[in-house]
């Protein structure tokens, strides 16, 4: 008797949540909404609350993230990017957000809500992105837990508005294709006559 390869809980064919969420893609614009929520939140908590063992590990995360946006690695600095996050997550030392936190991220790291590794390969995000990122951790590790909210709401903010032009992009790229596909479908039917 063979065993099956036991499943990640991120998995959608075993996790109803995530199942749900794949089904339906606007609610990647419900995830967002309730980052923006959880990010300035955390932020700010993390500004008042960080140990320096903290700090260590948002300061390792932050240079990460430059190392792999200085080598144009787009995987890289994605995942760099959600260690940063949960590091922030963590530092806020609330154990139910942290939990929370980590299972929505797993569904990320999975794609389930949309490809962050898409959106760092758009011109221009990454470099915003970035300076966002800094932006957050200057506050945290300033102790500002005002600029630690207000820079992680813009942050969240600024995914939101590339996911929609990357939808947008995307979706003028299909019509382009569909358009050329119909021509070329004409000029078939033309040459045939």
């Amino acid at each position: 008797m063979t065993r099956s390869k036991p499943t990640s809980k991120a998995e959608p064919a075993v996790d109803p949540l995530a199942r749900l969420l794949q089904a339906h893609p606007e609610t990647a614009y419900d995830y967002l909404e309730f980052r923006r929520l959880m990010a300035g939140n955390a932020a700010a908590l993390a500004a008042e609350r960080a140990t320096e063992s903290d700090l260590a590990r948002l300061a390792a995360c932050m240079g990460a993230m430059e190392e792999a946006h200085a080598i144009d690695d787009h995987e890289q600095e994605a995942a760099a990017d959600a260690d940063f996050h949960l590091a922030i997550y963590e530092a806020a030392h609330n154990l139910v957000m942290t939990q929370v936190m980590h299972r929505i991220f797993d569904m990320l790291k999975g794609g389930v809500f949309y490809d962050r590794a898409d959106l760092y390969r758009r011109r221009g995000v990454r470099d915003g992105f970035l300076r966002q990122h800094q932006a957050i951790w200057r506050a945290i590790a300033d102790g500002n837990p005002e600029v630690a909210r207000s820079m992680a709401e813009a942050h969240i903010g600024s995914i939101e508005e590339a996911l929609r032009e990357a939808q947008h992009a995307d979706a003028r790229r299909d019509v382009a294709l569909r358009r050329r596909s119909g021509s070329d479908l004409v000029a078939r039917a033309r040459a045939g006559s």
